[in-house]
Order: structure tokens, then sequence, then C-alpha cells
């Protein structure tokens, strides 16, 4: 890991640690998770600031079932149509840009960041937008984000979209396990 690091402070030097990355992207891992290259090695980018239901039976998962006391079939279906809709705004191959902080990591070491797929809309903001994701409530989060997503989120609720519609009593119950 750092080998990783050192590699991403080299190719992403700048004084604040910000820079611009266009990064190709290898595999979409579930509805708030990406796997990118960075000079040919693959690196996780969590979309940050929104979580989505897990479509992988892991952990997280295990922990959503106890304070949900949603069954893991019903779970997994949630997360599996997030993944589903990730993949149809983003593709394996397509570049993707993003102004990553490399100091700016999740409990699990994976970079987080706002990520564009080709729109002014952030693959983070379309995610909550469409009703597959819900926004976090960290105050860390710059206030900017934050703004975004929380409209975002009052437009899913508003229109009922993605898991709203087709999920909708699990999702809420979900949602409300999350707090």
């Amino acid at each position: 890991m750092m080998k990783l690091t050192a590699l991403l402070l080299f190719l992403f030097s700048a004084p604040s640690l910000y820079a611009q990355a266009y990064l190709d992207v290898i595999e979409i891992i579930d509805g708030d998770t990406l796997r990118v290259s960075v000079s040919g090695k693959p690196v996780q980018v969590q979309l940050k600031g929104i979580d989505a239901p897990e479509d992988t039976s892991n952990p997280k998962l295990e922990f959503d079932m106890e304070r949900s006391g949603l069954d893991q079939a019903s779970l997994l279906e949630m997360g599996q149509a997030a993944t589903t809709h990730l993949k149809t705004l983003v593709k394996p191959g397509q570049q993707v840009s993003t102004p990553i902080d490399l100091e700016d990591r999740d409990r699990y070491g994976r970079f987080t960041a706002v990520v564009y797929a080709g729109s002014e809309t952030s693959l983070n903001q379309a995610m909550v937008q469409d009703g597959y994701a819900r926004p976090l409530k960290p105050q860390s989060m710059p206030k900017p984000l934050r703004q975004r997503l929380e409209a975002a989120w009052k437009a899913a609720r508003d229109k009922q979209s993605g898991l709203f519609a087709s999920h909708k009593q699990d999702f809420e119950t979900w949602l409300k396990a999350q707090r």
C-alpha cells in the first residue's frame, strides 16, 4: 500500500495534494465503489458522501440485516439494483475525472472522491438523485457537496425515483436503520 500511495503522490503531486485526475474505469464494484487504473495499478474509489445498499455478502450487509431487520435476499436485491444502475452511468474502459484528494480515504482505505463521467453531474449526485443511494451526513464533507447531495436526495424522494419506486418499503426500512 505504501508503494501505491507513493505512486499516487508522485502522479498527482500538488501543494495541496489535490489534482484533477483522469482515470480509466476497470470495474464497477458496487453501487458506490469503482475500481480504476492509476498507472496500470488497480485502485478502489468510493463515491464520496454517499452510501448504497450492499450487493454481496459482507460484514456491512450483516450489520444492515441486524439493524434494519430486513433479510439478506431483500438487501442484496436492492444492492444489485443500485450496482446495475451505476453500470448504466459508467462502463469499464470509460475514462472518468475526479479532483482527487490523496489524503481523503474511508475507514477501509479506499480513496473517496467526487467522480465525473463526461457530465456536469457527478456519479455521486446522480446515484442519489436517481434514488439508488443516500447522502451521508458527515459534517466534514465539503458544504457544496453536501448541499448538492441533499438537493438530489429531495428530488429523488419527491419523484419517488429508483429504489423508492421498485423497493419502497424495504428501501425506507433500510434508510431508517442507517441513522
